[in-house]
């Protein structure tokens, strides 16, 4: 019987340095091309002061720093993939990148300036309580943090049997908010149902950017594309070249800190 999860993904900090080695490879362009963007409205719903500075920790590819420049945001873009951070780079060349770990990077040149730090599917990869002191450096007295997630909806048991097969270890309950520490408030979430039309060759693309494919012997890859292919073809009956809708939901958390005094 199928279980669908009810809490976080908890990563310890021997997994964390393993699965960022795995996206640290030549996988940035494919990342980049079958990992969904952002909807506009999540920006609307984190933070209601004009464009200004943000910084983007975990940025990879730069999926969610294309929201923040398109809204006119100045943008400083952190990760530990340097190869990831060139292809944002070479969309936006005006992006200040930086590469770094969350916990390794040196705030110094930004304390207090930052209207709007995000992190878009990349905060469970971040220690929380370094994570935190990190952000709460960066923030200027007005300033919120961001959290933003996409998972695919498990709600139907055929997905979630498609989540299982292609490891998709970002699936937990949309619910559950971030973990932050006491110097923040109450996270408040806002979620948005959609859906990411794929062909079968672009859901085993899909699966191609997951850490646990990435991080992988050949073998184990070769038995997740044949277990992949004999579920989607033969199983569920789809065309090579059918498309498949894949159910998803985004969950945006906006989680302003406490203020000393208010």
């Amino acid at each position: 019987m199928l279980t669908r999860p009810t809490g976080a993904v908890v990563l310890n900090d021997d997994t964390r340095h393993r699965y960022r080695l795995a996206f640290d490879a030549d996988s940035a362009e494919l990342y980049h091309r079958m990992r969904p963007g952002y909807q506009a409205e999540i920006l609307d719903f984190l933070t209601q002061t004009p464009a200004g500075f943000a910084v983007d920790l975990g940025a990879g590819t730069g999926l969610f720093a294309t929201q923040l420049l398109n809204a006119s945001w100045d943008v400083l873009a952190i990760d530990p993939a340097a190869n990831m951070l060139q292809v944002l780079k070479n969309d936006h060349p005006q992006v200040t990148t930086v590469v770094s770990r969350v916990e390794d990077f040196d705030t110094a040149h930004y304390l207090g300036q930052a209207q709007l730090v995000v992190s878009a599917q990349a905060w469970h990869w971040v220690d929380t309580e370094i994570g935190c002191q990190k952000v709460t450096e960066l923030l200027a007295p007005d300033g919120v943090f961001g959290v933003v997630h996409h998972q695919i909806d498990t709600t139907n048991d055929w997905v979630l049997r498609l989540c299982k097969i292609m490891h998709s270890g970002d699936v937990h309950a949309v619910d559950l908010p971030p973990k932050v520490t006491d110097a923040f408030q109450t996270p408040v979430g806002k979620w948005w149902h959609w859906k990411q039309h794929l062909t079968v060759e672009q859901v085993h693309e899909l699966m191609m950017t997951r850490a646990f494919y990435l991080r992988t012997s050949d073998k184990q890859r070769q038995r997740m594309h044949n277990n992949l292919q004999w579920y989607l073809v033969e199983h569920l009956g789809y065309a090579p070249d059918a498309t498949i809708d894949i159910p998803y939901v985004t969950a945006a958390w906006r989680i302003p800190p406490v203020r000393l005094g208010a």
